[in-house]
């Protein structure tokens, strides 16, 4: 079986903490991957499923993504074992935070993730003692959450940039915004508002799902994503509205229908070798990656060969930690949403342009850049502590 051992490479990761705490039975772990550019960025997760493997890749996700966009922050991901609706979720998320406490925020900087909300923010803000050691928080403490939909907004610019890219290059034939259809796996906090931004920009929502189910409208217009998103306030799965005279199907539909654009928005891993060819099937032509790590390698060289276009995930839902930067900087909820736009544009523009000039997968240009970013971090670092040394010895020799 695999374990975080066997993926160490020269990237890291630096730390690998796993921690128990007797007294409440909370189990949890902390990834820092790479910290070359700055502090370890990335969430908590808290769910049964997380592993210490799991919490690995998500944080490497998030070294190449923080890189990607720019920003002065490293990889790193927290995770908490156990479905929060089941534990007591603030005596297990204080715990975790006491057992972190000497990393936060010099070497890792939380935020929320799946299964924690801004909530979980102030709790871990309050026991570290120190508001910096996490962004995502409620805005009474300075935070602009992520409830406000950052991570969505920027999925939605992601996907519209792409379009008007490769219809531009003449690369992708897609009908105009108002046919375009797109369907969303995952209606939490990233999938609902990427639903609510392209159905602002004109492009038509299809079908969402999460685990209780599929609703799904085929018609001219899609789904009214302002009504849904009225109807699931107070409730907690799509399944819940059986009686609003919605098409509600089971969850793994989402596959057999067809469609032009797939978002994945959940959890990782949900397209593979046996659902790659379900989507190339059904007559997909782009997957924007809203989750992390939603696509395994074998799946996205198969939709690659088939002409099929990946926007990665580091780029593509990269709007929560740009969000975080600009909370963690002390700027407004505006400047967040106007620096999300601007850096994504730019990322997208850069490695899709590249990808179709050397006839490359987008994710390995997308990877190499991040890490030549990371690898010029690493030796600048490498070449500050060297002079660090040699000063220090300068001063041991002339004390002597």
């Amino acid at each position: 079986m695999t374990s975080v051992w066997d993926e160490i490479d020269e990237w890291g990761p630096e730390k690998v903490l796993q921690v128990y705490d007797p007294d409440t039975g909370m189990k949890g772990v902390l990834v820092i991957d790479n910290t070359s550019k700055g502090p370890g960025k990335g969430g908590i997760r808290f769910a049964p499923s997380v592993t210490p493997l799991e919490v690995f890749r998500l944080a490497r996700t998030m070294t190449w993504k923080c890189a990607a966009a720019g920003l002065p922050f490293g990889g790193a991901k927290g995770g908490i074992i156990a479905d929060p609706n089941k534990v007591d979720r603030a005596s297990w998320m204080k715990s975790f935070a006491k057992m972190i406490k000497p990393y936060c925020p010099s070497q890792y900087i939380a935020a929320t993730d799946v299964g924690t909300t801004e909530l979980d923010m102030a709790i871990f803000a309050h026991e570290i003692g120190d508001m910096r050691a996490c962004t995502g928080k409620p805005s009474e403490l300075g935070g602009i959450p992520h409830e406000l939909g950052t991570t969505g907004y920027g999925v939605s610019v992601a996907l519209q940039r792409s379009l008007d890219i490769l219809k531009d290059l003449k690369i992708m034939q897609i009908p105009q915004k108002s046919q375009t259809r797109v369907v969303i796996q995952g209606f939490g906090n990233v999938g609902s508002f990427a639903a609510r931004f392209l159905d602002q920009s004109g492009i038509n929502v299809i079908g969402v799902s999460d685990v209780s189910g599929f609703i799904y409208n085929k018609g001219e217009n899609g789904l009214n994503i302002p009504k849904l998103m009225k109807d699931m306030k107070g409730k907690a799965k799509l399944s819940d509205l059986k009686d609003y005279g919605y098409d509600i199907r089971d969850k793994d539909e989402i596959f057999e229908i067809d469609l032009d654009i797939f978002i994945p928005a959940a959890m990782g891993g949900v397209i593979n070798n046996k659902t790659a060819p379900k989507l190339l099937g059904n007559g997909v032509k782009m997957v924007v990656e809203a989750a992390n790590n939603p696509t395994t390698d074998d799946a996205c060289e198969y939709l690659y060969k088939n002409n099929i276009w990946i926007v990665p995930d580091f780029l593509a839902n990269a709007g929560g930690v740009i969000g975080s930067f600009v909370e963690y900087q002390g700027r407004t909820e505006k400047e967040a949403f106007d620096l999300i736009e601007y850096k994504i544009t730019k990322n997208i523009k850069e490695v899709l342009t590249e990808a179709i000039m050397k006839e490359e997968n987008p994710r390995k240009i997308a990877t190499e850049l991040s890490k030549q970013i990371v690898y010029r971090a690493m030796l600048l670092r490498k070449g500050a502590i060297s002079v660090a040394r040699e000063a220090y010895d300068r001063k041991d020799r002339i004390s002597l």
